[in-house]
Parts: structure tokens; C-alpha cells; sequence
């Protein structure tokens, strides 16, 4: 297909020279479509693709073609990025092509308000089979929540800022406070669950814990919960067997009050700063004073992310009760089996109300090494 070429006196001519950076933002009409071919048929260096706006499916399924079978465009060093919102149907559609270099197709695994987070196919693929794993909808909501909540728990733990893009924490097995919620939440939501990410901090700094919505009607469940996987996460170094590693359940599932409590030394920042104050009129009225725009915009995403009111969310928080010790072993029983329930109830009740006591840390390190030994 020679489109752009034109002979005058044995000399071609192209209407495109040296572009290097295109933006797409709708599908083409049969007259753009003749444009768009003579300029991926003419001696470009083009490095970037845009697509934006209401640019459709098929817009990116011809330009993709068309790069394909350039002569004059070398596709392994094109970058195209895809700045559109796809449904589920349509990621199935778009993924379900075959790619010569998938590595240079920037896709959308998240969007949070107008900016989306990318990643190349063969990650957004690692990542969506991350998510199949843990859909088991012969669970329980609850069920469900505790099973996504312990693989997450299985990542190594790391201080490293640079590790909290999601493709990249499932494909390196490890990431930071940040991301550990990051990764609980988002599985949560690809499943249909309500979640929304929070922040603490510390002299230490600044950490992170998950608000989900919990409904379950079998364990006679209603409320929005506080959780935080990187707090029950356990170190593979020290312990090989995953059994081991998903034992802890004490920063699992907790009412505002019992996380606050639990999290030691550390105060609740931004939107949940607002929220701990038990009073809803106080509540209000620290809502209504305040003046930074960061805090404000971080409630306004989590009232959002729940689709209630202010009034809504606060009595939810403060209503929300503690699950026992005994539905928790009976979740776990459903996922794995009782093989290990004696030892996660006794590390339970070990670590409850001394999370950070030195001499508590020491002997649960001692009580599960005893029980490694005899498992």
C-alpha cells in the first residue's frame, strides 16, 4: 500500500516528514483514515502514539495495523499509550489482538479522578491473572476479603519508595506500606468490593491502612472496616512455609477504634483524621474548619469511593463491631482447612492488646518457630 508515494521525475514526495509525537483523540473518518496512512507510510521518526478522548477500539485497531506493516515506521520503537477509559469488555476485546510488541502498548490498569496509571500488556496481563487467582465466588464476602487479604500478605516487605506501581509489586513480590494497601484495595475493587486507601503517621514517617466495606450476611456482617495487611505481613527469610506467613489476622477487619488502638504510637492523617472524632457534630465541625485543600480532596474521594454522606460514613465507622476470634478461625477453616486453626487462634490472642510489646514480639517468634517444628 503505497498511498503517500508519488512519483515526479523518478522522485518520491510524501505530504508527512519527521514527525515524531501524534495524538489520536477520535475515530477516524474515512478521509482522516487516508491522512493518518500517509503519514505511518512516510519517513517518520515517529516515537509516540496518544490516544485520548472518544478514540474508539477501531481507530486503535487500524493504527496498529498500519504500523505493522510500515515500511518506513519501525514498530518495536513506537511508545503508544492509551489515555481512554475501557470497560472490562473492552480491555477483553482490545487484549484478544495479537501484538507484535506488546511490550510498547501503555494500557490503563487504574484511573484515580484524571490520571491514569499505566502499564505494558505483558504486565497488565500478570496482573489481571493475579485477580482471577483470588475470584472465588464460592466464598463468602468476608471469605473472599481474607483470601485476598493473606496473598497479599505473602509480599516481602520493603522501605523502597520506588516499589508501589501495582504490575510491578505482583511481578517482584514486594513492596512498602503504601503498597501493600494499594494492592489489597485494588483487588478488592476489580471484585466489586467498596475500598478506599488511608494514612497514618508516625515519628517514623508516614504509613497506610485500607477502608473496606464489609457486608456478609452469613457471619452477620455490615459495617466499614479498617485493615492492613503490611502489619500482618510476616518475612519469607525467616519463615519459608506460606502456612506460617498467613497466620497473623490482628490488623485484619478492625473497627476504627481497635485499629487506632493497635497501631500503636501512630495518628490517623487526612480524611480519617476527621473521621476517629467520636462526636459527629466535633467531626463536622473539624470538617468544616478545615483549610487544607489535600485533606478536604482525600475525603471527598473516600465519601465517593463509598457513595455515602459524611453523616453516613462517620455512624458507620463508629457502629462497625469487632469480629470474634472464633469467625475468624471459622473463615479461615473454609479457605484452608483446621490444620492450623489451634495456632492461629493462640498467636491471635497472643499478639492481641500487645502488638508492640518487645518481650510479645519475642515470644511470638519462639511460639511459631515451636510450632513449625512440630507441623
Amino acid at each position: 500500500m503505497n498511498v503517500l508515494e508519488t512519483k515526479e521525475e523518478d522522485t518520491l514526495s510524501f505530504d508527512y516528514f519527521d514527525v515524531q509525537n501524534l495524538v489520536i483523540d477520535h475515530s477516524f473518518s474515512n478521509e482522516e483514515l487516508e491522512s493518518y496512512k500517509d503519514l505511518i507510510f512516510s519517513p517518520n521518526s515517529l516515537q509516540q502514539i496518544y490516544f485520548k478522548g472518544s478514540c474508539g477500539l477501531d481507530t486503535i485497531e487500524m493504527v496498529k495495523n498500519l504500523l505493522t506493516i510500515s515500511d518506513y515506521i519501525d514498530d518495536r520503537k513506537v511508545e503508544k499509550y492509551l489515555l481512554i477509559d475501557l470497560n472490562p469488555k473492552d480491555i477483553s476485546i482490545f487484549l484478544s489482538s495479537s501484538f507484535e510488541n506488546p511490550a510498547t502498548w501503555k494500557i490503563p490498569y487504574q484511573k484515580i479522578e484524571d490520571t491514569y496509571k499505566l502499564t505494558d500488556i505483558p504486565r497488565y496481563r500478570s496482573l489481571q491473572a493475579y485477580i482471577r487467582k483470588l475470584d472465588d465466588r464460592e466464598l463468602s464476602a468476608v471469605e473472599q476479603i481474607m483470601k485476598i487479604y493473606d496473598e497479599v500478605k505473602l509480599m516481602e516487605y520493603t522501605d523502597s519508595k520506588d516499589i508501589d506501581l501495582l504490575p510491578e509489586i505482583v511481578s517482584k513480590r514486594k513492596t512498602n506500606s503504601y503498597g501493600f494497601n494499594a494492592l489489597f484495595t485494588y483487588v478488592l475493587k476489580c471484585l466489586g468490593f467498596r475500598a478506599f486507601v488511608g494514612k497514618t503517621e508516625s515519628d517514623d514517617g508516614v504509613s497506610y491502612t485500607s477502608v473496606v466495606e464489609v457486608v456478609d450476611p452469613i457471619y452477620h456482617i455490615n459495617g466499614i472496616y479498617l485493615f492492613d495487611p503490611s502489619m500482618d505481613s510476616l518475612p519469607k527469610d525467616k519463615y519459608e512455609d506460606n502456612n506460617v506467613r498467613r497466620m497473623n489476622y490482628n490488623f485484619f477487619m478492625c473497627p476504627l477504634s481497635v485499629m487506632k488502638r493497635n497501631k500503636f504510637g501512630e495518628r490517623f492523617m487526612g480524611a480519617l483524621s476527621i473521621l476517629e472524632i467520636n462526636d459527629l457534630k466535633y467531626s463536622e465541625e473539624k470538617k468544616d474548619l478545615c483549610k487544607d485543600s489535600k485533606t478536604l480532596k482525600e475525603l471527598s474521594l473516600l465519601l465517593k469511593a463509598f457513595n455515602v454522606p459524611f453523616e453516613k460514613m462517620h455512624n458507620r465507622l463508629r457502629n462497625s463491631k469487632a469480629v470474634s476470634i472464633d469467625s475468624l478461625i471459622k473463615m479461615t477453616e473454609k479457605i484452608y482447612g483446621n490444620e492450623h486453626s489451634n495456632i492461629i487462634r493462640d498467636n491471635y490472642l497472643l499478639r492481641k492488646d500487645e502488638l508492640f510489646d518487645k518481650d510479645t514480639e519475642e515470644e511470638l517468634n519462639e511460639f511459631l518457630e515451636e510450632n513449625i517444628k512440630k507441623n
